[in-house]
């Protein structure tokens, strides 16, 4: 059964059997990311076997904001992998956020061939090095992620756990890539008349953007 899950938690054993991230920051982020994210599953008999994470963010592209999702935490138990058990799960997400017109997703990917199939394309580097000044992000890039009072207070978290090597663990050479969800959506932001997915996202890789979202 595909779901989208009301209980978090139960979906913490997968968490913590397919990723290495420290256990302090598997506790912020259970206790604090999950308070407002969306969890995709596959369930079987109560057990979680599949799931990746919507996790919200508003972002503003040549001045429009928009509701976004960064995908996350994807991951399948390990006996049950190469069932296609993952590729199930985002088909539901994607038939959900074009229910809900949500123009396009974001996530960093360990391998881009793992989703280059799915439609997700890379449009720009992970910003290793954080810009602390707003306004400097705003003077100089195209898109961003807003900062709100709740991004600023888990941004200040989450530095907090870098500095004491307790974040979450990236890939080396991080990238951002994107997926468009809702063509249709993805044309009413931008003004534009795009005919496929890919002819948006090429359009979207000469933007300037700017993600140093890790989670």
């Amino acid at each position: 059964m595909i779901t989208e899950l009301a209980d978090k938690n139960c979906t913490r054993k997968l968490y913590e059997e397919a990723f290495d991230d420290p256990k302090e920051f598997v506790d912020y982020y259970y206790e604090d990311k999950c308070r407002d994210n969306r969890i995709i599953a596959d369930v079987e008999d109560g057990e979680v076997l599949s799931m990746l994470h919507l996790n919200p963010y508003r972002i503003s592209l040549d001045g429009s904001v928009f509701k976004s999702y960064y995908v996350v935490a994807v991951a399948t138990k390990e006996e049950r992998r190469r069932e296609g058990l993952m590729a199930k799960v985002f088909e539901r997400t994607f038939k959900l956020l074009k229910d809900e017109r949500i123009p396009l997703v974001f996530l960093m990917p360990v391998d881009e061939a793992i989703y280059s199939w799915m439609g997700f394309e890379k449009i720009c580097d992970f910003a290793l090095e954080k810009i602390a000044s707003f306004d400097e992000i705003r003077e100089n890039y195209d898109m961003y992620c807003v900062r709100d009072d709740v991004y600023i207070r888990r941004m200040e978290i989450e530095d907090a756990f870098r500095e004491q090597d307790n974040g979450e663990v990236l890939p080396d050479d991080p990238v951002i890539m994107a997926k468009i969800t809702d063509l249709e959506a993805f044309n009413s932001l931008t003004g534009q008349s795009f005919s496929d997915e890919k002819e948006a996202l090429l359009w979207l890789k000469n933007k300037k953007i700017y993600i140093c979202e890790e989670v």
